[in-house]
C-alpha cells in the first residue's frame, strides 16, 4: 500500500489573491492593530501558526501576549474564511478531480492531507469543489507550528485509519513548495513538486524533489510515477 499526503493550497486548490490579501490584512488589523504587517510576507508553504508567530514578530510582540494574539488571529481567520470561500473564490486546479477520483478507485491507494492549513481551514476550502471526501483525515498546521514535525503525525493516523503501518518509503508527498520538498526530504519520503504555485518547475527543480510537473493535468503519466515509485 502507498500513502499519498497533499497539500492544498497552489496542489489542490487556489484562493483568489485580492481574498487572500484582504483577509490577513483584516486579521492584522484586528489583533495586532496595523494590517500593515502582512505586507509582502512570504507564505510559501508555511503552516498558519508559523505565520502567526512571524506577524507578531514584526509587530514586535513575544512571549505570553505573542500566544493570546495567535489564539486570536485563529479565531479571526477561520471566521474570515468561512466569510469568503466560495466557488467563486477558491479555484480547483488543473488535472485535479480527474487525478483524485481515480486515486480513489486504485487498490492500494490511501489519500491524506499534509497541509500547514489549520484543520477547520483545510475543510473549508475543499468544501467548495468537494473534495473533502476523498482525503479522510490529515496532518495540519493545528497539528505542528514546523512543517517537518507533520509526517509522522500523518502516517500514525492513516495507520488508525486504514488498520496499516506505512513506512516513509512508501508515502509520497505532493505539493508545489520547496517546504513541501524539504519536508519530503527530511523523513526519506518520495516528493512529486507540481507547478502551480507561486514556483515555476525551474525553480522546484533546484530543490531537487524526486520528480516535477507543471501542473496535475497529466493523469495518467502522475498514476504510472505513483504506481512505480
Amino acid at each position: 500500500m502507498k500513502l499519498l499526503l497533499f497539500d492544498i493550497d497552489g496542489t489542490l486548490v487556489r484562493v483568489r489573491h485580492d481574498v487572500l490579501a484582504g483577509v490577513l490584512g483584516s486579521i492584522c488589523r484586528d489583533t495586532l492593530g496595523d494590517a500593515g504587517y502582512a505586507d509582502n510576507m512570504e507564505l510559501h508553504g508555511k503552516t498558519d501558526r508559523l505565520i502567526m508567530l512571524e506577524l507578531c514578530s514584526r509587530a514586535g510582540i513575544a512571549g505570553d501576549d505573542a500566544a493570546l494574539r495567535c489564539s486570536r488571529m485563529e479565531r479571526a481567520l477561520l471566521e474570515q474564511w468561512e466569510m469568503h470561500l466560495n466557488a467563486e473564490t477558491v479555484e480547483l486546479l488543473p488535472g485535479v478531480r480527474e487525478l483524485v477520483e481515480m486515486l480513489a478507485r486504485r487498490p492500494g491507494i490511501c489519500l491524506a492531507l499534509l497541509t500547514g492549513n489549520l484543520e477547520p481551514a483545510a475543510r473549508m476550502k475543499l468544501a467548495p469543489h468537494e473534495l473533502n471526501g476523498f482525503f479522510p483525515f490529515g496532518a495540519y498546521g493545528s497539528d505542528a507550528v514546523n512543517r517537518n514535525d507533520l509526517p509522522p503525525i500523518a502516517l500514525e493516523r492513516a495507520h488508525m485509519h486504514a488498520a496499516h503501518r506505512f513506512t516513509y518509503q512508501a508515502t509520497v508527498i505532493i505539493g508545489d513548495s520547496h517546504r513541501d520538498i524539504s519536508c519530503a526530504r527530511a523523513w526519506g519520503i518520495r516528493s512529486l513538486a507540481v507547478a502551480t504555485g507561486s514556483l515555476t518547475v525551474d525553480e522546484l527543480l533546484r530543490h531537487e524533489p524526486d520528480v516535477v510537473w507543471p501542473s496535475l493535468a497529466d493523469t495518467e503519466g502522475i498514476l504510472n510515477w505513483i504506481e512505480h515509485a
